[in-house]
């Protein structure tokens, strides 16, 4: 049951990121950095997804609705993004980079993770 509760989840995050990706109302995403940190978001979910979810318990039509609705996502994002600033003029951007960063460093350790679970 857990496991196709995080399946859900997976998806959930993979609709989240297609609707920002393609600019739908305020959960648009507005600037290049926001862009590319979602799409690292995206990378690091998927990674978890792998670490967390026993895909022989979960249906693996969940795994392939995140993966299409993440290729929807990206696209959205690809035909946007030349149209956006690099980023968004802030009174915090240095708030904002330090979120960046940390969520960067671990990300990169989830993904590292996943990647010598995998091998």
């Amino acid at each position: 049951m857990i496991a196709i509760v995080l399946a859900a989840l997976l998806v959930a995050v993979a609709v989240l990121f297609a609707v920002r990706a393609w600019g739908v109302g305020r959960f648009a995403l507005r600037d290049r950095v926001m862009v590319l940190a979602e799409a690292f978001g995206m990378v690091v979910a998927f990674a978890a997804a792998s670490l967390l979810v026993d895909w022989t318990r979960a249906s693996p039509l969940l795994w392939v609705a995140a993966v299409i609705l993440t290729a929807a996502g990206t696209i959205g994002a690809a035909r946007r993004f030349a149209a956006l600033p690099w980023r968004r003029t802030r009174r915090r951007w240095s708030l904002r980079v330090v979120r960046l960063v940390a969520g960067g460093i671990l990300g990169s350790g989830v993904v590292a993770l996943a990647a010598v679970i995998a091998a």
